[in-house]
């Protein structure tokens, strides 16, 4: 048989060959723009409308946080969750989107925090999502940052993800002074299988004479290695000093959840004795919005489960500001394997 490490070479070589044929093909701009993603920190995506009101503080803002799941709903099984399943039909995207709009324009928020939008993805027929969604409500002002923009994606087997472009987007009724992407620490896997894979992030958008509003999506799949520590150690030296709403998909479990109680394959995802995410609520300059077990809503549903089964999207905010509500928004069916995050916070 043959060496493991031979084994690893060949693998990598092939990969390799695959993203300069890619290169060759496509044209090397694709390739750079991917690349230019393992930058610390760079401008971001801005859509700014100078007539919009600024914050003045006078009211509560409210807020909604949701990771959509591009758009792509739960009929389907998808690879990541253990089934077959890469791209949605086209229909059910375009519905998907619409609900989601309709949903929002319900909620009636003054800002929105979105994970997983994509823009452009062959898996959801290159629709420009933000775009949509843009149309669809009524915020003068947003912002977007990609943390998954690969040319050519060849993974799964079944069918390639192949052109992919997933963002983190943030709506805004309120002026934004700009916009910034921060990198977050990776995986801990080969320079070549990065290349490929998600580049998580944070979008940072200071709202004019208000807060600065973070939004955000860490790792999943990483098994206890330690990169989502390294990341939430890397948002605590981002809002430090700041006035701020942090909030967004952590992929971790608050300090009230245990672990054990989830089905067996659910449970592998969370091997830390203390979940990552407890140095933040910990923090004597962060104030949670699930202050405790009382307070706490199951945010997310696995394919496995009927309804949301634990809390892996939180929301945080700095010293003198307050969470008034907190609570998830029951959607027309499940449009996405997450449930809208809604809540007002004063400062």
């Amino acid at each position: 048989s043959r060496h493991p490490l031979c084994c690893k070479l060949q693998t990598a070589m092939r990969i390799t060959l695959l993203a300069a044929s890619i290169a060759i093909t496509s044209g090397l701009r694709p390739l750079r723009r991917t690349i230019q993603h393992f930058k610390k920190t760079r401008p971001a995506g801005l859509w700014n409308d100078a007539t919009a009101p600024t914050y003045d503080g006078t009211k509560p803002l409210r807020v909604c946080v949701w990771n959509v799941q591009y758009g792509a709903g739960i009929r389907q099984h998808y690879f990541y969750d253990g089934g077959d399943a890469v791209s949605a039909p086209r229909p059910e995207v375009e519905q998907g989107i619409k609900k989601i709009g309709d949903a929002i324009a319900t909620i009636d928020p003054d800002v929105v925090l979105l994970q997983e939008v994509d823009r452009r993805s062959r898996r959801t027929h290159k629709i420009d999502e933000f775009k949509l969604l843009r149309e669809r409500l009524d915020f003068p002002c947003a912002a977007s940052a990609a943390y998954w923009r690969v040319p050519y994606v060849p993974h799964p087997k079944n069918e390639h993800v192949g052109r992919i472009g997933m963002h983190l987007c943030t709506l805004s009724k309120y002026q934004l002074q700009d916009a910034t992407r921060h990198q977050l620490p990776l995986l801990r896997e080969s320079r070549v299988r990065q290349l490929f894979n998600l580049r998580r992030c944070v979008l940072e958008t200071p709202l004019v004479n208000g807060p600065t509003l973070f939004n955000t999506h860490l790792s999943a799949f990483s098994y206890g290695d330690g990169t989502v520590e390294r990341q939430i150690s890397r948002l605590r030296e981002l809002v430090e000093g700041k006035e701020f709403l942090l909030a967004g998909d952590l992929n971790s479990l608050t300090p009230y959840e245990d672990a054990s109680t989830l089905a067996k394959d659910e449970a592998a995802l969370y091997p830390e004795s203390n979940t990552p995410a407890a140095p933040l609520y910990v923090d004597p300059n962060i104030v949670p919005l699930w202050r405790d077990a009382s307070t706490r809503r199951a945010t997310y549903k696995p394919w496995t489960s009927p309804a949301p089964d634990r809390t892996i999207d939180h929301a945080f905010c700095s010293p003198g500001a307050a969470f008034a509500g907190g609570g998830v928004f029951a959607t027309d069916g499940y449009l996405s394997d997450h449930q809208p995050v809604v809540f007002e916070v004063s400062f």
